[in-house]
C-alpha cells in the first residue's frame, strides 16, 4: 500500500497512510490529470487565450533561437494550470515547494505572491482555486470577457496567476543569496479542498491525499534561477497594473524591475498590447565608476595609473565621424583626446551599464552598424549605430528604449532606428557632458525613406509626423527630457511643421547644434518590485 501525502490547512504537507479509495468506473473518475507552470498566449487580436507549458520537457528559446537552460526566474510572473476532468466547480488546494533545501534551507512549502483581481498581489502559502473560475485572467478592470474561448477550451482548468517571490525584500535576498549561480526545482502538490479522493495523472483509481507533479525528470522539472528582470508593457496593455501617474490623459508607469543582487544577467521581457510575453534579450550588466565632465584637466601625476588606451584612428580614417581620437582611461578618470581634450573625473558610487550592441558586427566605417534585430511573434525591435562607439546604456534606459521601439513598430511605423550614441563602456562620453553614465542618447532623425540614414529638421525628407509619434512614445516610456531646435519646414510632406515649431518634450538647444538628431535624457528611474 503506497504512502501518500495530504495538504494541511496551514499549507504544509504531511504523510498520509490511509487506504486507497475504492475503484470507480473509468468514465466517472474525478481526475487531476496535469499540473504545470505556463505562460499565457493570446491569438485572434487578443480574443482567444491558451497556455504554453514551461518546464524542462518544454524548452524555451532566447532571441537567438538557442535553448534556455532554465524555465523561470525568481520574481517572475507565471501561471499555474491544473487540468481536471469531472471536477467542474470543485475547489482544489495547491502548494509549491522546493525539491531541495539549497534556496530556503528546507523543503517546506513556499509563501509566494498570488494575483488577486483586479490589480494586486498578496502573499499565500495555500493556493485554493475553483475549477472553471477565470479570475486569474482578469485585466485591471476586473474583466476577462474579451476571451471568447474560455468555456470551450478551459472550463476544466483551475488557473492561478502568481509571482515567484516572497512578500519581503529581505527574504527574497536570502533566497537569491543561497541559490547564487545554481537553480532550484519547484514541485507542486494538489488535493481536493474537501479532502475527497480523486485520481492523479493517468492513475486508474481515485485515491485519498495529494498528488505531486513536476517531481521527476520524465514528467519535466520546473527549474528556477537568479536573474534581474525588466517587465515592459505596451501602452495599451490592460494587464499593466503599475501606478497611474496622470489621469488627463491617463498615463501609467510601463516598466517594473526585479533587482537581484546575486546575478549580473538582465532579462528584458515585453508584454504587447494583448499581453503576450516576449523575451526580448539578455544582457550582462557591468558596474563601473560614475563619471562627470569637469572643466580642469588634472596634471598627469594626479590622474592615477593608465589602465587602457582606446584608439579610434582607424575608425576615423574609414569615415566614422567619431569626435574622440582616443580615450585614455586612468585610475582617477578618463581623458577624451580630440579637437579639445576633456576630462571625465571619477565620482562617488558606481553605475550599472549594459552593452546595446547585441549583434556586435565587426568593422569600421561610416555605414550603419546593425546592433539588434528582434522579429518574433509580431514584435519587431530593430536598431543600429552610426558614427559612434558610445554604445553603453543604463539598464533602466535600455528597457525604456526597447519598449519604445517595440510599440512604435507595432503601431505601424517601419523606420530603422539608428543611434548616434549613448556613453562609452567606462561611463565617459566625449565630447558630451550630458551623456555620462549612460544617461542620455542621440537618435538619427526619421526620414520618409525609413532607412535610418540621417537628415536635418529642415530637409524635404524629414518625417516630422513620425518623429513626433516616436518622441511621444519615448516620453511615455520614461525619457522625460530632450533637446532639439526650433525650426520650420515647408519642403517636407507634413504641414504641421510649416510654422515655427519644436519636437515635443524637448528644449531648444543650438549650441552645440541639435538640428540633425533627437537627444533624449532625463529618464524616470524604474521602481523595483519591492519599492
Amino acid at each position: 500500500m503506497a504512502t501518500r501525502i495530504t495538504i494541511t490547512d496551514s499549507g504544509q504537507t504531511q504523510t498520509l497512510n490511509g487506504p486507497l479509495a475504492p475503484d470507480t468506473p473509468d468514465d466517472a473518475l474525478q481526475r487531476i490529470s496535469e499540473v504545470y507552470f505556463a505562460k499565457k498566449v493570446t491569438t485572434d487580436n487578443g480574443t482567444r487565450v491558451s497556455f504554453t507549458k514551461i518546464d524542462s520537457a518544454h524548452m524555451q528559446q532566447d532571441d537567438q533561437n538557442q535553448n534556455i537552460p532554465y524555465d523561470s526566474i525568481l520574481g517572475k510572473t507565471v501561471y499555474l494550470i491544473i487540468e481536471t476532468s469531472n471536477m467542474q466547480t470543485l475547489s482544489i488546494d495547491a502548494v509549491i515547494r522546493p525539491s531541495a533545501n539549497t534556496m530556503t534551507e528546507n523543503t517546506d512549502t513556499l509563501q509566494l505572491m498570488r494575483f488577486v483581481s483586479p490589480d494586486r498581489y498578496e502573499v499565500q502559502r495555500l493556493f485554493t482555486v475553483q475549477v472553471g473560475n477565470f479570475d486569474a485572467l482578469n485585466n485591471r478592470e476586473g474583466s476577462h470577457t474579451h476571451y471568447t474561448n474560455l468555456d470551450a477550451d478551459h472550463i476544466n482548468k483551475a488557473i492561478i496567476k502568481l509571482q515567484l517571490r516572497p512578500d519581503g525584500r529581505a527574504v527574497f535576498d536570502g533566497w537569491t543569496g543561497r541559490l547564487a549561480d545554481g537553480s532550484i526545482n519547484l514541485e507542486v502538490a494538489v488535493e481536493r479542498s474537501d479532502n475527497s479522493p480523486c485520481a492523479y495523472g493517468d492513475g486508474a483509481q481515485e485515491v485519498n491525499g495529494a498528488g505531486v507533479f513536476l517531481d521527476t525528470d520524465a514528467r519535466g522539472r520546473f527549474r528556477v534561477v537568479n536573474k534581474n528582470i525588466y517587465t515592459i508593457h505596451h501602452g495599451s496593455n490592460t494587464y499593466n497594473t503599475l501606478v497611474e501617474i496622470s489621469t488627463n490623459p491617463s498615463r501609467r508607469r510601463r516598466i517594473q524591475k526585479v533587482v537581484n543582487a546575486n546575478s549580473t544577467e538582465v532579462i528584458f521581457f515585453y508584454y504587447d498590447q494583448n499581453d503576450n510575453e516576449h523575451r526580448i534579450c539578455s544582457r550582462t550588466k557591468e558596474s563601473v565608476t560614475r563619471k562627470r565632465r569637469v572643466n580642469t584637466i588634472p596634471p598627469l601625476t594626479q590622474r592615477g595609473a593608465l589602465s587602457q588606451t582606446i584608439d579610434y584612428t582607424a575608425n576615423r580614417a574609414a569615415g566614422e565621424n567619431i569626435d574622440a581620437h582616443q580615450l585614455l582611461v586612468y585610475a582617477n578618470g578618463t581623458l577624451g583626446d580630440g579637437a579639445t581634450d576633456k576630462w571625465y573625473a571619477n565620482q562617488p558610487g558606481n553605475v550599472d551599464l549594459v552593452d546595446m550592441d547585441i549583434l556586435a558586427n565587426a568593422g569600421v566605417g561610416a555605414q550603419i552598424f546593425e546592433a539588434f534585430n528582434y522579429n518574433q511573434n509580431g514584435v519587431i525591435i530593430r536598431y543600429g549605430f552610426q558614427h559612434t562607439r558610445r554604445r553603453s546604456i543604463q539598464p533602466d534606459l535600455f528597457a525604456g528604449f526597447l519598449g519604445s521601439l517595440a510599440q512604435f513598430r507595432q503601431e505601424g511605423h517601419t523606420h530603422y532606428i539608428v543611434s548616434q550614441g549613448f556613453s562609452y563602456s567606462d561611463a565617459s562620453c566625449y565630447p558630451s557632458a550630458e551623456h555620462v553614465n549612460g544617461e542620455a542618447g542621440d537618435l538619427n532623425l526619421l526620414t520618409t525613406q525609413q532607412n535610418g540614414v540621417n537628415t536635418i529638421l529642415t530637409a524635404a525628407n524629414f518625417d516630422y509626423d513620425s518623429e513626433v509619434i516616436l518622441r511621444n512614445i519615448l516620453f511615455d516610456f520614461g525619457f522625460g527630457s530632450g533637446r532639439s531646435e526650433d525650426f520650420s519646414n515647408t519642403s517636407n510632406a507634413s504641414t504641421a511643421d510649416d510654422a515655427s515649431t519644436r519636437l515635443p518634450h524637448t528644449t531648444h538647444t543650438a549650441t552645440p547644434r541639435h538640428n540633425n538628431h533627437l537627444h533624449v535624457h532625463g529618464f524616470t528611474p524604474i521602481s523595483d518590485i519591492y519599492v
